[in-house]
């Protein structure tokens, strides 16, 4: 009887030593963002007009990024401003990046202060037959880690 009690007492101590150091790594992980320099970017009224934001991380591990726009038309960053029935083209760019990727999962290596810059160009001409009005899209930005 003491042997199964032993062996058993063993095999949650063993436990035990082996998810802690799982456990602590989990709660130890951190990643923040922060340094926002604008929370909107706004286009000019003219022809190839652009406009940027930036921000950083700081991961002390591995983590993926999705950059996403609401009216996103491919994953090269072709995208349009619209006010419902009118839309006008423009471009997105991301900068700290490997890769200029809309909508697709870039992993991103552990870094302090990782600064991420979204810019955005209009392609087409707004004072060719496009009505007045306000021209809206949404960039979003999820992090997993």
């Amino acid at each position: 009887m003491w042997c199964v009690n032993k062996e058993s007492t063993m095999k949650k101590i063993i436990c035990m030593l082996v998810c802690m150091p799982i456990c602590s790594l989990v709660q130890a992980s951190q990643c923040s963002i922060d340094g926002f320099s604008a929370p909107e970017m706004r286009l000019g009224n003219y022809y190839r007009s652009q406009s940027a934001t930036s921000f950083n991380i700081s991961c002390d591990h591995g983590y993926s990024i999705v950059f996403n726009s609401q009216n996103l038309a491919s994953p090269y960053g072709k995208s349009f401003v619209s006010n419902g029935p009118y839309k006008l083209r423009t471009q997105l760019n991301i900068q700290g990046t490997k890769e200029n990727l809309w909508g697709v999962p870039l992993n991103q290596q552990a870094s302090q202060n990782h600064k991420f810059i979204i810019s955005v160009q209009l392609e087409d001409n707004p004072l060719k037959g496009v009505p007045a009005g306000t021209y809206r899209d949404r960039i979003s930005v999820n992090i997993s880690f």
